[in-house]
């Protein structure tokens, strides 16, 4: 019991993540709109279907069947224009408009004449599950293809037991409606899931440092821009750390050695790094620390953090480092991410000229130098 409601909640979290990416990649694209009116547009054509299956032979027969066929379109109706006038839905909402279209058309399916009739317009749930594997991923997917294999079976039965149908003769109804309701959504999903692993290998790659498994500049920049937008106001508070003579490491004992260095100062920055603090290596020996606070206050326990960066031992060699700390309040129209980094950068120096394996901060108060080790 335990084990499978870790693994709904496990599979929650991935439908999230997909639904995320999705959303992301539609708004960088600017699809979002066009992906709402092909949705909003299909449920009224889901209207119409029904309504012209009023006047099929082989629609519903009787009041109660096409009073519930009536409030399926009327439904539809609704629902369409919410997805072409309404905003971009959350994921909750989208999870209730798959589960909507599955009984939409499961309701419509039940109250055709006839078993053929059934098994036919069971092949309209391609459409909820194209949603459901393009937006809300493969765990969602398959829920949907498994409730459809159902409904199908359960059709193909009802027929064979109770109307007396013979199961091979719906042979050329029941394999069609597998094929395009269950196999082609699961297939696609395989193309989707490559396709998604593949952007988002792209994504990482161009935002992140391949050596030291940190943020690039491009990286650092997106990471702090979304931080600001959702903490704001806040004081920004930037540190550079550079490590002091990486050159000669390199002259000495040759650039093997110096990335093994490099690597350990990256290490050692993750370490002391929060959850919603974001680290990055910037260029060549440069590694680069964005802390988040209400106030200033925050910059001395963040400079204790530190500390630990002023002095690392890597096979035996001792490096040291110059740290660099500056911060400024988002709500001074003054605020730029580019300035502050460098004042941070030109901290940094300070603290090199200073002879290094100290920190300088060049905060809201005048700069000081004072060491850390």
């Amino acid at each position: 019991m335990l084990h499978s409601s870790l693994l709904w909640v496990e599979g929650g979290r991935l439908s999230r993540r997909d639904y995320r990416f999705a959303t992301g990649a539609m708004r960088e694209g600017r699809l979002l709109r066009a992906f709402t009116r092909m949705v909003g547009i299909s449920c009224l054509a889901l209207a119409g279907l029904v309504g012209i299956l009023q006047f099929h032979p082989a629609g519903p027969s009787g009041v109660v069947p096409r009073s519930v066929q009536a409030a399926v379109l009327l439904s539809a109706v609704v629902i369409g224009l919410r997805w072409l006038m309404g905003p971009w839905p959350r994921y909750h909402q989208a999870l209730a408009f798959l589960l909507w279209a599955d009984g939409a058309v499961a309701i419509v399916v039940a109250t055709m004449s006839t078993p053929e009739s059934r098994l036919c317009t069971t092949v309209y749930m391609l459409l909820p599950g194209g949603f459901a594997g393009f937006l809300l991923g493969g765990r969602i997917l398959a829920a949907h293809c498994g409730f459809c294999a159902a409904l199908i079976a359960g059709i193909t039965g009802w027929a064979v037991v109770w109307e007396h149908a013979r199961f091979f003769g719906l042979f050329v109804y029941y394999m069609p409606a597998l094929i395009w309701a269950v196999v082609l959504p699961l297939g696609g999903l395989v193309l989707i899931d490559i396709g998604r692993r593949s952007i988002r290998t792209t994504a990482r790659s161009a935002h992140y440092d391949p050596l030291t498994g940190l943020r690039n500049r491009r990286g650092m920049y997106a990471a702090a821009a979304t931080a600001i937008r959702k903490t704001s106001p806040a004081v920004v508070t930037i540190a550079v750390c550079d490590i002091d003579r990486l050159k000669d490491v390199n002259d000495g004992q040759g650039h093997a050695a110096g990335d093994a260095a490099l690597m350990a100062m990256a290490q050692r920055l993750k370490s002391v790094a929060r959850d919603d603090e974001i680290t990055a290596r910037i260029g060549g020996d440069e590694l680069v620390l964005i802390a988040f606070g209400r106030n200033h206050d925050h910059i001395a326990v963040l400079v204790d953090r530190l500390a630990p960066m002023t002095w690392a031992e890597v096979d035996g060699v001792a490096l040291t480092a110059s740290i660099g700390v500056a911060s400024h309040h988002t709500d001074d129209l003054h605020f730029s991410l580019d300035d502050l980094l460098r004042r941070a950068d030109g901290a940094m120096y300070e603290a090199k000229r200073a002879g290094g394996a100290t920190h300088v901060v060049d905060g809201p108060a005048p700069s000081s130098v004072a060491p850390t080790g």
